[in-house]
Parts: C-alpha cells; structure tokens; sequence
C-alpha cells in the first residue's frame, strides 16, 4: 500500500511522534509511506527513516490558508495513495478541504485526545462535525478518548475503534544512566529523580510541580524534578523557579531526543497534565520499568494503574500528590514492583507489531470498501 500519514508539523510531541512510529512499522511490513508535515519545523525535525519526508508550507500565516489546501490537492495527485492518514486537527481541516479536489480515498482521523475539551463553541463544534462526514474512519487512543468523541459529534459507532499506540521497547542500561545522570547535574549519588517530559504548554500545567516542590524542597532537598522538554511556557516556567527558590530542586534540560534514557535513569515518571487522551510518555516510562504518579485526567487511568503500576492523583491534590511522591521515593521495594508492573502492562497491550497490524487491516478494508 501507498500511506500518507499527514501530521502538523514534523515534530517530537505527542500526535507526530505515534505517527512516526506507526510509519516505521509499516515501511517494516514493506508498504510505502509519504510522512508529511503541514508546516516546517525549523528544529530539532522528525524524521522517518524509509520514508519520503517532506514539509508543505513554511509557517503558519493565518487560521485558514487555500495555498495548503492546494499543496495537499498537488502532493495526493502526485504520490496517488491508496489512504491517508490525518493526525491532528490542521491536518483534519485541510486534508477534508483538498479531498473536495481529489477522486475518492479513504480517510482515517486519529484521534489522541478528549476533543470535547478543545471544541469550545457551537460553530466550531458543527463545523468539526460537518467535517468529519467526510472521514472514512475514527481511530481512538483509548475508550475514554473514543466515547467522548462518539458523544461530542454524534459519530457512528461503525466508523471508529480503539487501536492503542504500539510502544517500542528500547533497552538501555539503566543502572549506569542513573549514575551518569546524577553526575552531570551535579547531584549526590543517593538523590531521587522524578522526571517530566512534555510540551511546555497550559495543557501541561507545570506550574502544578512548581507549587509541588515548593512544598517538598526543605523537608525532601534530596527529591529533584528534572523537566525535558521546550514549548511556550519555557521561559515563564524558567523564571518562577528562580522566583521560587527552586534553583537546587527544579532543573529544565530542554529538547532531547534520549527519552528512554533519561527515562530509564530517573526513579519515577510525574505528570500533571490539565488535559489528556492516553498519554505516550506514560507507556515510555513502563517500558523503561519506571512508575509514574498522574493527576487523574481524560485516558490516564486506562495507561496507570493506581497503587499498581503508580498512582492516580485527584482534583489537582498537590499535598496528596506529594505524599505519593515522597511514599514512593522511599520505597525501593514498591518503586521495582510497581515498574515491573507496568513493564508487564506495556507489554501485553501496546506491542507495536500487534498494533500495526490492526492499522494495516484497517486500511485494507478501507480501501476494497472505495473500490465497490
């Protein structure tokens, strides 16, 4: 099969990066994939190895642009793809736009969050909905993330599915990455790391860990909180820490693309999002048998098992959130069971193999579904 998997911008956040994941995996099972973003990222670029790679348009301009609209009509009567995949909402309004030009191919929408959140008015809604008509199929990163669509914009219970994203498992030495990581920050050899890596952005709501260790930095110096990542709110959240005092406890590594590392030698995964479908970086960390604590939000629960593989923490509950933190800082035993858990979570019901597949099936019927 010929693919289009569209994406916003060829970047390492959430949407881009199962997209390039998903690529991969199927240029592995011999199909052709064309792994588009709609915008050029001018850093730090995703890139799919197999894959014809490409940008449209160089910025964003406007809420609304015909010249995407034509470029996306251009790149499809060029590369003639059996199907394409959108993956996020740009790529939504312009690949429905262009297909008004084109002869008809199945169209899959992947859906990685709780949309109900980001439809804020009644016109955006039944535009959204007028929209969707034309989309083929609706895959859903979790239950949570599927019925919140369904209901939102009435959407046929046919035409959509969970299909979890499949996570690889990368093995590293996680032993001598803690050492080394605790080195280069200057930390002692016994200092626990909580990690968080993601988008510096509302959503996130790093300002929820500021406060959080504020509240642990006299009693618990020995907790630090590493950030990876960049975003918007970089800078603000930069100089809070140091308006905090938070310079010993809160330490910002920017972009990176050793994940799995930095995962795997820090003790625990936190997250503390406002806003979430099934978050990736969840099923990064049980991979790397790292537990996590999350503040319970859209599809979290159905990736973290409380008092299981980590905690769940409710109505934003920075004490109790706390409490999770340092109960599980200073329990070696449960910090191993409840990664060991997870390892096993991740294992069973996130195997990319497994999960391309089911992708693969979709769009084969898809496409024999145009052809009658």
């Amino acid at each position: 099969m010929k693919i289009l998997q569209l994406v916003t911008k060829r970047q390492y956040r959430g949407a881009e990066l199962f997209a390039a994941d998903l690529s991969a995996e199927l240029i592995a099972l011999g199909h052709e994939v064309t792994f588009v973003g709609i915008y050029e990222n001018d850093s730090d670029i995703l890139v799919v190895n197999g894959a014809d790679n490409r940008d449209l348009v160089k910025v964003k301009k406007s809420v609304f642009s015909f010249k995407i609209v034509k470029e996306i009509t251009k790149l499809v009567k060029e590369i003639k793809p059996d199907v394409i995949q959108c993956n996020g909402s740009d790529t939504l309004k312009y690949m429905v736009s262009a297909s008004c030009f084109l002869e008809e191919i199945p169209i899959v929408y992947r859906n990685i969050s709780i949309i109900s959140e980001w439809v804020n008015s009644k016109p955006k809604k039944l535009l959204y909905k007028r929209m969707f008509t034309r989309i083929a199929y609706v895959t859903s990163v979790g239950e949570e993330a599927m019925a919140d669509f369904i209901k939102t914009y009435d959407y046929p219970v046919t035409q959509t599915e969970v299909i979890r994203r499949g996570i690889p498992v990368k093995k590293v030495d996680g032993k001598n990455l803690a050492k080394e990581l605790r080195r280069d920050l200057g930390f002692k050899r016994n200092a626990k790391i909580a990690i968080h890596v993601g988008n510096f952005s509302p959503e996130k709501n790093h300002e929820f860990l500021l406060d959080l260790f504020y509240e642990l930095k006299n009693e618990h110096p020995d907790i630090k909180l590493v950030c990876v990542g960049n975003g918007v709110l970089f800078e603000k959240v930069k100089q809070t820490i140091h308006q905090r005092g938070l310079e010993q406890n809160v330490f910002l590594l920017g972009f990176r693309q050793d994940i799995p590392e930095l995962i795997a030698a820090s003790d625990c995964l936190v997250l503390s999002s406002k806003i979430e479908g099934v978050p990736g970086v969840i099923l990064e960390a049980g991979t790397q048998k790292t537990p996590s604590i999350s503040t319970n939000v859209g599809g979290v629960s159905e990736v973290l098992i409380n008092d299981k593989t980590g905690y769940l923490i409710e109505n934003f509950d920075v004490m109790s959130f706390k409490d999770r933190l340092v109960d599980l800082m200073e329990n070696d035993e449960k910090r191993i069971l409840f990664g060991e858990n997870a390892f096993n979570m991740i294992s069973k019901g996130f195997d990319p193999e497994k999960n391309v597949k089911k992708f693969e099936s979709l769009y084969r019927s898809l496409i024999e579904s145009t052809k009658k």
